[in-house]
């Protein structure tokens, strides 16, 4: 079985949720999710597989598509002799298009030999094999960048790319639009307003942070056409603002992932206003509209995708059909009847096409050299940009390149979303 570590580990971008997170919500009740979580850990950390086994049962709704509760599940039927269970486990983790290492677990020993066992290896051996769908757009020509999310500006048909590693955005070309004082995450264009909104936060990714900064975070705005800054809003809390989109109307929607929060910059507010009920994100990422922007869908990077009605502020999970994963999303974005979402917590890393209703899906993006982990992607027109090769693998959770690591060098490619 693999180790229990689902929500409250090392989670991307937001490995201290577990203080953050719980200080913020301290004087609630803790969640249901929570302790179910932590009782899971323990119950594998006994070896109490019965016990294992119905923790999962009433925590996996509460963490829709959760990959590694289905893994587990799936572990823990078989460790109990449970094969029918087992084999329809094995049968769902093949069709979530992801790869684990059945051989390498003790808790599949019963299944050895028998056909469908067998058929679930092959399954894994294709489910890494390449897909692609996409061309090559522009290289960023400078290196380490660590380059997060991508955005255009469509009166200057620019696309702008925020970095961590330089606590700067540049435009697609290379060129120097903004320096931060602390790394550059999130960007999202005002075209009515002619602004670039940009949130920053302290990494140990930074190249040039103090370690006195940590938990400082802030939402940019510059103007897109002299590039100067003109407002500055700054997190209520310490956190990481990490992720955001926009609505027609110049509204902000913001993701904190560590403190767990998501926040509205309503137009001319001058401060964040937090929108989701306390305790329900783990560690939120970018947050997208839906067409009529009633809805607000914002990925977890563990308990899957939330679905935030606006009007009311009323939150619910989505549920997925058992054969698609929604944990480890980073990007997501809305187009037409689909998500687009880009999963970098999950092996392997990928870009998808989900439908709406999560009955659907399709992966458009895995397992080819230059893909590397992705982060983020745009949408213009029809075409889907993201930013491959962004190089967080060769970085430890200290910050600090991993020894021997080479250069890295990051490119934008492109899928056609609605090919002829």
């Amino acid at each position: 079985m693999h180790t229990f570590a689902l929500s409250l580990g090392a989670v991307r971008r937001g490995a201290l949720v577990a203080c953050a997170w719980l200080t913020a919500v301290a004087s609630a009740a803790e969640p249901r999710w929570v302790e179910l979580n932590r009782d899971a850990r323990q119950a594998a950390s006994a070896g109490d597989y019965p016990k294992l086994r119905t923790t999962l049962a009433e925590l996996a709704p509460l963490m829709p598509g959760n990959a590694r509760i289905a893994y587990n599940t799936t572990a823990a039927a078989a460790h109990l002799g449970d094969i029918p269970s087992a084999f329809a486990g094995l049968d769902a983790l093949c069709n979530m298009g992801l790869v684990f290492d059945l051989a390498s677990d003790a808790d599949f020993d019963s299944l050895h030999g028998t056909p469908r066992y067998d058929a679930a290896l092959q399954c894994m051996t294709r489910n890494g094999q390449p897909v692609t769908h996409a061309q090559p757009w522009r290289a960023l020509d400078e290196q380490d960048l660590l380059p997060e999310d991508i955005t255009y500006d469509p009166t200057s048909q620019r696309l702008f790319v925020s970095s961590i590693r330089k606590n700067k955005i540049i435009d697609s070309n290379g060129r120097l639009f903004a320096n931060t004082d602390l790394p550059a995450l999130a960007l999202a264009v005002d075209d009515k307003h002619r602004t670039l909104w940009a949130t920053i936060g302290w990494l140990p990714q930074c190249d040039s942070c103090a370690a006195s900064d940590s938990g400082k975070t802030a939402l940019l705005a510059f103007d897109i056409d002299s590039q100067r800054m003109t407002r500055r809003v700054d997190s209520p809390a310490a956190g990481l603002l990490g992720d955001m989109t926009i609505g027609s109307a110049g509204d902000l929607f913001v993701s904190d992932s560590q403190s767990g929060a998501v926040f509205r910059l309503a137009p001319d507010a001058s401060q964040l206003e937090r929108i989701d009920p306390p305790g329900e994100f783990a560690s939120p990422q970018q947050p997208a509209l839906s067409a009529d922007e009633t809805t607000l869908y914002v990925a977890d990077y563990t308990r899957g995708i939330a679905a935030i009605t606006l009007a009311t502020r009323s939150l619910v999970w989505l549920q997925p059909d058992a054969d698609i994963a929604l944990s480890g999303i980073d990007g997501l974005k809305v187009h037409d009847s689909s998500f687009i979402a880009v999963q970098n917590g999950t092996r392997p890393p990928r870009i998808v096409r989900m439908s709406l209703d999560l009955k659907q899906y399709e992966v458009l993006e895995a397992n080819w050299p230059g893909l590397g982990e992705p982060t983020h992607g745009t949408i213009v027109g029809t075409r889907y940009l993201f930013v491959a090769n962004t190089g967080w693998p060769e970085y430890a959770d200290d910050g600090r390149k991993r020894p021997g690591s080479a250069p890295v060098l990051s490119s934008i490619y492109e899928i056609e979303l609605e090919p002829e």
